[in-house]
């Protein structure tokens, strides 16, 4: 049964209530009115102009290119060019090489406010106007090395094998030079060999600058291993023993040239193929293409260089009291080539032709021991000297350190994989230098005064 006086007592209640919030929203709308202000009545902020920026201009240098031609593309004299020129000398600047990167940055005016030049990866050199002086700066680059290892199993060749794993070129033919005295890379590479290498890549201002040496190298070659464990020499250069610290490097190379194949081998009897008698060939002819470099096979004397009778241009080498090589053939001789001339393993001494009695360009190379003709291809070479007794130490620990690497990491695998990366950031000092500013040719700075 509903209570109509309960009912009567709430009403007046909720009216109440009612009315209260009607009035609150009211007064808040009353606020919001009066605290508003129109577009027109909000003071504009101050707008400021943009600063006038600096102009960067950049030119990479190419072959031929002068100082004083790259400062005319950007409309400098020669006499500015000659100025900062010489603010960079003092700092050990001298030439221009192909691949520099020079940027120049023009102030509002137009003047040359700055400008710096990344020379051959190794530095920059930067030249600017601070109040009322010039600074010349030689700030040496940052190089990272990488250090890297890679495998490869051979299907063609070598090259086309590391290029695979993306291994530069200049890490192959370090390979290929590491083991030329025991694997001939034209002839004696099958599918199926492994190759494995641990070497450095690298790395200035964002680009490649190259190969560093390669660490260590191991090859199997026909089931035959070769192995080469790098240890730093007195002058910094790596030199290469086997497992037992034997010397990789011979008293001879296998071969004196890079050669396309053998188109005569070492024979007692041998129809020549222009006097068309059987008689005997006592040494190895490498078909090659005309002007190939030719190389002295090991450190030696030059005992005669000229020419005689069907060996056209020919070099004779001694090498101490035993050994004697000979280079037939040649279509010409190295500069300083002659005879009493004192040359090195690698060292080079002419080039291919086909001087003499020759169908083709070839190199006729041939091997004494002892007064009597020797088989270059069979005889079993001297090495050089192997690790002394001081270092057998570091070069046990480097060896167990490249060995672990290449039998007990990634295994059954082919690719290539950095291991460690450095800086050099820690040696790198900057060097400056500051001179008196003098203006020239209207505004453009120019350098110290003459």
């Amino acid at each position: 049964m509903i209570d109509r006086k309960s009912i009567g007592r709430r009403m007046p209640i909720s009216i109440l209530r009612s009315f209260f919030i009607f009035s609150l929203v009211i007064f808040c709308y009353s606020l919001y009115r009066d605290a508003a202000i129109s577009p027109a009545q909000v003071n504009p902020l101050p707008v400021f102009a943009a600063a006038p920026r600096e102009r960067a201009v950049s030119h990479v240098v190419r072959s031929g290119e002068t100082f004083a031609a790259i400062f005319s593309t950007q409309g400098l004299p020669p006499a500015c060019a000659n100025e900062y020129s010489r603010y960079l000398k003092p700092l050990g600047f001298s030439l221009l090489f192909p691949g520099d990167s020079l940027v120049f940055r023009f102030s509002p005016d137009g003047s040359l406010n700055r400008f710096s030049l990344l020379s051959r990866l190794v530095c920059w050199y930067n030249v600017a106007a601070v109040r009322d002086s010039i600074v010349a700066q030689r700030k040496p680059v940052v190089r990272w090395s990488y250090e890297c290892f890679a495998r490869g199993i051979l299907g063609t060749s070598l090259a086309e094998t590391m290029d695979s794993v993306n291994v530069d070129g200049a890490v192959v033919n370090a390979i290929a030079d590491i083991f030329a005295w025991d694997i001939n890379f034209f002839m004696d590479p099958r599918a199926g060999d492994t190759v494995e290498a641990v070497f450095d890549e690298q790395y200035a201002d964002g680009r490649n600058a190259g190969c560093g040496p390669v660490r260590a190298a191991h090859y199997v070659n026909n089931s035959r291993s070769f192995w080469a464990i790098g240890l730093d020499g007195p002058d910094g250069r790596a030199v290469y023993y086997d497992l037992d610290g034997k010397s990789v490097q011979k008293e001879f190379l296998k071969a004196p040239l890079r050669y396309n194949r053998i188109s005569s081998r070492f024979s007692f009897h041998r129809r020549h193929p222009i006097l068309g008698i059987v008689r005997p060939h006592l040494g190895i002819d490498y078909a090659a293409p005309d002007g190939t470099p030719v190389y002295a096979a090991a450190d030696g004397t030059v005992s005669f260089a000229g020419a005689e009778s069907g060996f056209g241009r020919l070099v004779r080498v001694r090498h101490g009291g035993s050994y004697e090589t000979s280079y037939g053939h040649l279509s010409s001789f190295a500069r300083g080539i002659s005879g009493g001339a004192h040359v090195r393993q690698g060292d080079l001494l002419g080039f291919v032709g086909s001087t003499g009695l020759s169908t083709g360009p070839h190199l006729d190379y041939r091997m004494k021991a002892n007064g009597r003709f020797i088989n270059p291809m069979t005889v079993n070479l001297p090495s050089k000297s192997g690790v002394s007794d001081d270092e057998r130490p570091r070069f046990a620990a480097i060896k167990n350190t490249y060995c672990t690497i290449m039998q007990h990491r990634f295994i059954g695998r082919t690719g290539r994989w950095v291991l460690e990366i450095t800086n050099n950031a820690d040696m790198l000092r900057n060097t400056e230098i500051k001179y008196p500013t003098v203006f020239r040719d209207g505004a453009h700075v120019v350098g110290p005064g003459s």
